[in-house]
């Protein structure tokens, strides 16, 4: 019984005495968040903005004003208001950067014990920023950082020697790109996150950023040592990705050009400071690049080898296969960033590419077929050239298809003068055993310098003319045919040679082209018929019959 009560009274004992430790730590724990309360009040952090902005100012090489500053204690920050990032003199007087807020991380112990300000990060939520870029290839923000000495710890915490910011992070941002007189284009959504930015080693880096148009980007790798000199020539490495790039939209060419689509690409890329290496692939969606056409019905594919010269902003593109469908072109050639779109050299040789697989991109190169007319078998060759701006170069080329058939459109239908000498009859489609021309493209329209057309039905058609960019047609061919029927015949056996050549326009539209007969057809053959036949019309005045049977003919 004795050792019962004595084993309670110890329990007893105990319990107080845990209760007591209890209450000092919650009374302690209270202590300390009274006291991390209250640091903040007792402490005027704004009195440290004149550190803050000169350690900054020091470490971009800018201009920094801020506003009033306040401190968390428990994140280890200083919450600043209104920053404002002065911008290059070259470039002007308006600000590089503004932000309505920026979190500046600090070591407590130094800023608590002896007031100094070492800064460890830097957080910017939705800041203003404005990319300047002039002719010659310089940016406002290739000085950014060239007033930190070498050797020096910058704003960072470390050690380590040439450290420039341990932690930049930077949410939600809105940048800005202008060059010359184009239309700004303006980037939202972007976020930066890096660390331990030197002028000595790498660091990582990821950046996102919403596209203008539509569409959004993504760039993560590695990157440094920063450019002293030039921060464009600060080497990286990075795996690149991008969806729905809008060419137009973006601003990468003028709205009115002819040019446009939308852009999926991925690839790494790589700079050594001067020379940017790039690999990967891309797809095209509704691509169009010539005026007057209009976005392919199918996808284009593109796997690329380019480089680039950051000193001479020239590049070059190597190995580079354009699938269209099945078919397969390759691409080769300069260009020339100097100006205030890039300036094109390029070549395209396409070999035995077939047709059928051809026939939803033609419009995008600005050539239209009949309506409801497609392009059954055989096959294509082409060698073009691309010389001039991006957005109104100048193609020239040619181009040769073999053995292929033009469903839904009868020739000797649209034909029917040529036809009824030819002695055909109206059909469903028309067989192409060849069809050559030697072509020009440019912003005025297609220019056909020589077209030559074989249809076995008909004989050989040939002539040039243009195509406008609302693909209206004008045209001067020939037909030369071998005759049949009753009257082709007939007259094949008055003509010289024994086929008829017969003059014709085409009019209209790509779509809906007017094949017109040339009133001097009819003069011409019966000119030929009358003096060249090796036989005489029967009839008291043949000329005269023939003369109006032609007249019938061609009207």
């Amino acid at each position: 019984m004795q050792k019962s009560l004595g084993a309670k009274k110890t329990m007893a004992a105990d319990t107080r005495s845990k209760f007591r430790a209890l209450k000092w730590a919650a009374l302690a724990a209270a202590l300390l968040v009274a006291i991390v309360a209250a640091v903040p009040f007792l402490i005027d952090a704004d009195r440290f903005r004149p550190q803050v902005e000169s350690r900054l100012s020091e470490a971009l090489g800018r201009r920094v004003q801020m506003g009033a500053i306040r401190l968390s204690l428990l994140s280890g920050t200083l919450a600043v208001e209104d920053l404002e990032i002065g911008e290059d003199p070259a470039f002007g007087t308006s600000p590089f950067l503004t932000a309505r807020s920026l979190k500046v991380g600090v070591r407590m112990r130094p800023l608590l014990f002896s007031r100094q300000v070492r800064i460890t990060g830097i957080t910017l939520d939705n800041p203003e920023i404005r990319l300047i870029g002039r002719p010659d290839g310089s940016w406002n923000f290739s000085s950014l950082g060239a007033g930190v000495p070498t050797g020096t710890e910058g704003t960072g915490e470390s050690a380590t020697p040439d450290v420039f910011i341990r932690r930049l992070r930077i949410s939600d941002g809105r940048v800005t790109v202008i060059e010359g007189e184009e239309k700004p284009s303006v980037y939202d959504s972007v976020d930066l996150a890096a660390g331990n930015l030197s002028y000595a080693t790498s660091f990582p880096f990821t950046l996102t950023a919403a596209l203008p148009g539509g569409g959004d980007v993504r760039l993560e790798g590695t990157a440094g040592p920063l450019g002293r000199e030039d921060t464009l020539q600060t080497p990286f490495a990075a795996e690149l990705t991008a969806r729905d790039f809008d060419l137009v939209g973006s601003g990468f060419v003028r709205e009115d050009s002819g040019v446009s689509g939308l852009l999926d690409f991925s690839g790494v890329a790589s700079s050594d400071g001067r020379m940017i290496e790039s690999t990967g692939n891309a797809t095209a969606e509704r691509l169009q690049v010539a005026p007057g056409g209009r976005p392919a019905g199918s996808p284009v594919s593109l796997d690329y080898r380019l480089n680039y010269d950051l000193e001479v902003r020239r590049g070059a593109m190597e190995e580079v296969r354009i699938g269209l469908g099945k078919a397969a072109a390759t691409l080769a050639g300069s260009f020339d960033a100097r100006g205030k779109t890039p300036d094109l050299n390029l070549r395209l040789d396409g070999a035995a590419m077939p047709v059928e697989e051809l026939g939803e991109f033609l419009p995008a190169f600005g050539v239209m077929l009949p309506e409801g007319a497609t392009l059954s078998g055989g096959t294509l060759d082409a060698n073009l050239t691309a010389e001039g701006p991006l957005d109104a170069p100048v193609i020239r080329g040619t181009a040769e298809m073999a053995r292929t058939r033009l469903e839904g459109f009868d020739l000797s239908g649209r034909l029917a003068a040529v036809a009824r000498l030819a002695g055909l009859q109206p059909g469903q489609h028309t067989e192409i055993e060849k069809l050559s021309t030697a072509f020009e493209m440019t912003p005025a329209g297609i220019r056909v310098e020589r077209l030559l057309l074989v249809v076995p039905a008909l004989g050989t058609l040939s002539g040039a003319g243009r195509i406008s960019p609302e693909q209206a047609l004008d045209f001067a061919m020939r037909a030369a045919i071998e005759p049949g029927g009753a009257l082709g015949a007939g007259l094949g056996r008055l003509v010289k040679g024994g086929k008829l050549d017969i003059p014709f326009f085409v009019r209209g539209s790509a779509s809906d082209p007017s094949f017109v007969p040339d009133p001097r057809g009819a003069r011409g053959l019966l000119d030929a018929v009358l003096g060249g036949g090796d036989g005489e019309p029967a009839g008291r005045d043949p000329g005269k019959g023939l003369e109006d049977t032609l007249r019938n003919i061609f009207k």
